[in-house]
C-alpha cells in the first residue's frame, strides 16, 4: 500500500513514496482542514510579527498590555513534556500534512535497536518539513524516540518555547545532544541560521562543508546506528526571507533579524509540496576526543555526509520535478 497511517506498526516499504495520513498523490484538501491549516500556520510561522504588534499596540492599549504579559508570563513554565506523542499526534498537524501534500520515502529501513543521528537539509527561511516529520514520527518510526535541537534562541520566545518543545526539541548544545543521545535518536539541522538566507529560484543551497560539530558527537558517542542524511525536497520554497542584509548580524547573534513573507503577501506558508527522503545510514567508529585518529575519524564520516547528501539528493529530485534544479553544498 502506497498509504501510511498514524499508528500503523509495520515498517514502511524501501524506495516507495508515501503519503501521509492515507491519502493518495493529487488528493484534494477539504475546505474546513485548509481553513484551518491556514489559520494555525499563519498564527505559528506568523507568531513574531504578532508579538511585534501587540507590542507596539500595548503601547496604546491596556487590554493589548495585558495579553502581552500574559504570553510573556509562560516564559516562566519550564519548557516540559518534552517528546509528548499526544501532542504529535494533534489532527491539526494532520492539515498542515495535507496542506503541504506531505510524503516521505525511506533508503533502508532503520533498527530501532540502535540509535542513529538525523541530519536534515535545507532549514529554509522555515523548518517546516524537519517539522512535519517530527509531527509523524510515531507513524514513520513507531518503535523509536527521536529526538530534536533547535537554535536555543527560539526558547527564549514564549509561545513556541513550548511548542517545539513539546515536538521533542531541546536547546542546541553540545551537552543537550548528548544528553539526548542517552535516551534516543537525534534530529539536527545543521545548516540553521545560515539557510534561511541562501533561498533561491534555480538551485538548492546548504550549508554543511564548516558543519562538523554534529559529526563529532557522533563520533565521540559512538552512535551505533550512524548518522541518515535527511532532505526535503520544496522547503526551501514556502517562505521568503527579507532584507538579506542582515545575513551577517543574524548569524552573529544566532536568531533571524527580519519578516517572512509567504502566500498572500502574509507569513503563511505557500502550499508547496514537501518530500521528506530519510537516507541510507553513515556508519561511525568510536574515538575519544583525545584519540590520535579522533580528527581523521571527524573528517572521514564529514565527508561521506557531504558526498552521500549529493548522491541522495541527485537520486530522487526527478521524483519530485526537479530534475534540471542542483544542488550546491557550501
Amino acid at each position: 500500500s502506497s498509504a501510511f497511517k498514524m499508528g500503523q506498526k509495520e515498517p514502511a516499504p524501501v524506495n516507495v513514496r508515501i503519503y501521509s495520513d492515507g491519502r493518495t498523490k493529487g488528493q484534494q484538501q477539504g475546505v474546513f482542514s485548509s481553513f484551518v491549516a491556514i489559520v494555525t500556520l499563519t498564527l505559528y510561522t506568523g507568531w513574531i510579527h504578532l508579538l511585534l504588534g501587540l507590542f507596539v499596540a500595548s503601547l496604546f492599549s491596556r487590554v493589548a498590555l495585558a495579553v502581552l504579559v500574559l504570553i510573556f508570563s509562560t516564559l516562566l513554565l519550564p519548557p516540559k513534556p518534552v517528546l509528548w506523542k499526544a501532542f504529535n499526534e494533534s489532527w491539526v498537524f494532520s492539515t498542515w500534512r495535507t496542506y503541504f501534500s506531505f510524503s516521505y520515502l525511506f533508503e533502508e529501513n532503520l533498527d530501532h535497536n540502535k540509535r542513529y543521528v538525523f541530519v536534515e537539509f535545507p532549514h529554509g527561511v522555515f523548518p517546516m518539513g524537519p517539522l512535519l516529520g517530527g509531527t509523524l514520527c510515531q507513524a514513520m518510526f513507531p518503535e523509536f524516540d527521536i529526538y530534536s535541537l533547535a537554535a536555543s534562541s527560539v526558547f527564549h520566545i514564549p509561545g513556541w518555547r513550548h511548542f517545539i518543545a513539546w515536538l521533542g526539541s531541546k536547546p542546541a548544545t553540545s551537552s543537550n545532544f548528548k544528553r539526548l543521545l542517552k535516551k534516543g535518536s537525534v534530529a539536527v539541522i545543521a545548516g540553521g541560521i545560515a539557510e534561511m538566507f541562501m533561498g533561491s529560484k534555480v538551485q538548492e543551497q546548504v550549508m554543511l562543508r564548516s558543519r562538523k560539530g554534529f559529526v563529532r558527537v557522533a563520533v565521540e558517542e559512538g552512535i551505533d546506528g550512524g548518522i541518515v542524511p535527511v532532505f526535503h525536497y520544496g522547503n526551501s520554497q514556502i517562505l521568503d526571507f527579507f532584507p538579506q542584509s542582515a545575513s551577517r548580524l543574524s548569524r552573529k547573534l544566532r536568531a533571524a533579524l527580519g519578516f517572512l513573507t509567504g502566500r498572500w503577501g502574509l507569513p503563511l506558508p505557500r502550499p508547496e509540496p514537501i518530500f521528506m527522503v530519510t537516507g541510507k545510514p553513515i556508519t561511525v567508529k568510536k574515538l575519544a576526543k583525545d584519540d590520535p585518529g579522533f580528527e581523521a575519524e571527524v573528517d572521514r564520516v564529514h565527508g561521506l555526509v557531504v558526498s552521500e547528501l549529493q548522491a541522495m539528493y541527485d537520486r530522487h529530485k526527478a521524483m519530485y520535478g526537479w530534475q534540471n534544479r542542483p544542488l550546491v553544498i557550501h
